[in-house]
């Protein structure tokens, strides 16, 4: 089956892929060949949510665009309802008939106006039309996948390109090949079928535990803050890349693994200070939180004021990153005076600076306690969806309790 290839450099590229090795390698394949390109990532419960935000995005784009989705198959309803979206793109130009005044309106009458006045007044009134949008740009769609539960969807649409026998790395890579030189072509040929191998689970292929080895280093936890999902892509671009050099050097995998610490230092490189990076006392972990804290927007964190304290609240990150953003956020930074992590079950974890006491501030609203710096609580919605959703629970909670609680 021959895979399609992607259209000019020119196009605007709005990529979205799965979470996984062979979604971000499918990425960096056109990442390689050079397209201008946005870039989105979603397991598959988020795809509507992401879709949304990518027509948002492409709507604002005054130039040719193209939807590109791989390593993700889509149900047939949201294949139907990506086709609708990307043919109702495009048609701003509006129609002249659209101004017209209607003609069913019954046998004419005399006029009120003679001939000549008449010519005048419809000049006037075609002068003042509105002039018709500038037309735009329609945007296409490719969909590049490997995915055989997507079949129904691929036969509806000529769009939806299903290739059961190579990965979605391979087939991106196929897709751009020609934008490549030919060095770089032999080499990222061979890079998508290694990332094959591990995702389609060849296990008689030589190459097999060196890829489930990367699938796995790309799944791991990366210590990186949920928000911060651009930075969380190109460290894995890094890693991809910095795992691929080595072993072309003809590595054993036990050096490629060693490699690893390496691999994941590098790329704190100019990202945060020498000192800070060098310093033997500091676990790799504590500089990634260090970047975090110093990177991350302040629209990333929703703040809170409980009882006069300033509270950042944190949706379902990981403990340990929020244990250590937050350290760097309060104690270096003093940009909050407690924190506060919600899991998605309602169990809460607060922290808080000198002279904030989040045990008593747990046990006054949160039905929990602890200690002076570190306590824990529980709100009684215990299926929170997002954010905004934990906003609101909290700040029910504190009123209910008779506390004061306003946002920031």
């Amino acid at each position: 089956m021959t895979t399609p290839i992607l259209p000019s450099r020119d196009t605007l590229l709005f990529h979205l892929s799965h979470i996984d090795l062979d979604g971000y390698g499918a990425q960096y394949m056109t990442r390689a060949a050079g397209f201008r390109a946005r870039y989105y990532n979603a397991d598959y419960r988020d795809v509507p949510a992401t879709l949304d935000r990518i027509f948002e995005d492409m709507a604002k784009a005054d130039e040719p665009t193209l939807l590109l989705i791989t390593d993700l198959n889509l149900t047939l309803d949201q294949a139907d309802m990506v086709a609708r979206r990307i043919a109702g793109m495009g048609q701003g130009e509006r129609s002249r008939e659209s101004f017209k005044t209607p003609s069913s309106r019954g046998p004419s009458r005399p006029g009120l106006l003679n001939q000549d006045m008449a010519a005048m007044l419809k000049q006037s009134l075609a002068a003042a039309e509105p002039a018709p949008e500038a037309p735009r740009h329609k945007p296409t769609v490719m969909l590049l996948d490997h995915h055989a539960t997507g079949e129904d969807a691929a036969e509806r649409h000529d769009w939806y390109h299903l290739d059961t026998e190579r990965c979605a790395s391979r087939l991106a890579f196929e897709a751009v090949a020609p934008y490549l030189d030919e060095e770089a072509r032999a080499l990222y040929a061979a890079r998508a079928e290694f990332i094959d191998v591990g995702d389609r689970w060849l296990k008689e292929d030589p190459r097999f535990h060196r890829s489930i080895f990367l699938i796995g280093l790309i799944m791991e936890d990366d210590q990186l803050a949920p928000p911060l999902i651009d930075l969380k892509r190109e460290y894995r671009f890094h890693l991809m890349n910095a795992f691929f050099t080595l072993m072309e050097q003809d590595t054993s995998l036990e050096e490629l693994e060693r490699g690893v610490y390496d691999f994941r230092k590098a790329f704190l490189k100019g990202r945060i200070a020498d000192e800070a990076l060098n310093d033997r006392e500091k676990p790799l972990k504590d500089k990634y939180h260090k970047l975090c804290a110093e990177v991350i927007p302040p629209s990333e964190i929703p703040m809170l004021k409980i009882d006069g304290y300033r509270a950042g609240i944190f949706f379902n990150w990981p403990h340990d990153v929020f244990r250590g953003v937050v350290m760097e956020l309060m104690e270096n930074q003093g940009k909050m005076d407690m924190a506060i992590r919600v899991g998605g079950n309602g169990r809460m974890s607060l922290r808080s600076n000198d002279g904030v006491d989040v045990g008593i501030i747990s046990g006054r609203y949160f039905e929990g306690g602890g200690h002076p710096g570190a306590a824990g609580g529980v709100l009684k919605d215990n299926r929170i969806k997002d954010v905004n959703q934990a906003l609101r629970a909290i700040s029910q909670t504190v009123v209910d309790k008779k506390g004061l609680v306003q946002t920031i």
